[in-house]
């Protein structure tokens, strides 16, 4: 059973969706992962990953080739799960060349930077990725004007954790102390396990994914 939270999230996700679809069309692939997520079972996650990769083609919808590389990263921790590493690399590989391609070739657009350091910031330290986190959460930090408060507390909390993984022991905490101040988002935040990631939330939706399906 869902509990009411999900449910309204839901609702509010596909009347977001809606709305982005209605502005601009040809993005199915992309506006049914966005209302039901990627799929489990990793012949429907491939197909689902293929289809996103196929719209990105046909329409260069950015976030398109965002969620591909999401998806493709999907597919490379499944075939880590049953010990097959050289796909698990070779997906690995591809799902964050895909996403540095974005990221580069769209540098100076906040949604694209937030949905990178999205991924990077709650890696493992061994990927060695905190640094493009970092980097990506201090441009969004001075470009904080595009976003409310809550999105605002998300950016600080990846660069905690991109500092953390970073070895920035330092930095890392005076960051927390902030963070701690910065009311019941922060706290849920740092109720996570050292390595969770948080659940996305309407306002990542609104604000960041929405607009790029828009082309704003």
């Amino acid at each position: 059973m869902f509990r009411n939270s999900a449910v309204i999230l839901a609702i509010c996700l596909s009347l977001a969706v809606h709305g982005a679809a209605a502005a601009r069309s040809g993005t199915p692939a992309l506006e049914a992962v966005l209302q039901q997520g990627f799929p489990v079972q990793p012949e429907a996650l491939s197909a689902t990953t293929q289809a996103l990769l196929h719209e990105y083609e046909q329409q260069k919808d950015i976030a398109s080739l965002i969620f591909y590389s999401y998806g493709t990263l999907r597919m490379a921790d499944h075939y880590a799960a049953v010990n097959d590493y050289v796909l698990a690399s070779e997906y690995g590989k591809t799902g964050f060349f895909y996403l540095d391609e974005a990221a580069d070739s769209h540098e100076n657009t906040p949604q694209v930077r937030y949905l990178r350091a999205r991924i990077d910031a709650y890696l493992p330290a061994k990927q060695g990725r905190c640094v493009i986190a970092l980097a990506d959460t201090d441009y969004l930090l001075k470009n904080r004007a595009n976003f409310d408060s809550d999105i605002l507390i998300n950016i600080l909390f990846m660069r905690y954790r991109a500092l953390l993984s970073c070895g920035d022991t330092a930095g890392a905490n005076t960051l927390l102390t902030q963070l701690k101040n910065r009311g019941p988002v922060a706290v849920k935040l740092l109720s996570l396990k050292s390595d969770a990631s948080p659940a996305w939330d309407i306002g990542e939706i609104t604000q960041i994914v929405v607009p790029l399906m828009k082309g704003e």
